[in-house]
């Protein structure tokens, strides 16, 4: 019960990037355009729900230089993903 606020915060996170990215994908197939931010920064937010939904105890600011570099790693892992999404999105825009 300690961490029940970052955990519903965790889940409403997830659900609502979530739900953006998929709207994303539905105006692409639909309308062959889609939001180039929202593909590359919503994967960054369902990372960093998950890390906080596992992790509830490193919400907030992060204080010491481990945590520092827990948050980058767990950043970097979201913008891998959001890169990946903004391939299989558009690989032309990466020159193929």
């Amino acid at each position: 019960m300690n961490y029940l606020k970052a955990r519903i915060f965790a889940v409403v996170l997830i659900l609502a990037c979530a739900g953006l990215v998929y709207v994303n994908w539905r105006q692409l197939q639909q309308e062959g355009s889609y939001s180039l931010k929202l593909a590359a920064f919503g994967p960054v937010c369902v990372v960093g729900g998950f890390f906080l939904l596992l992790f509830p105890q490193h919400a907030g600011k992060p204080t010491t230089t481990k945590e520092k570099i827990i948050v980058l790693v767990v950043v970097g892992l979201g913008l891998a993903a959001g890169l990946v999404n903004t391939y299989l999105m558009d690989p032309g825009m990466f020159g193929r």
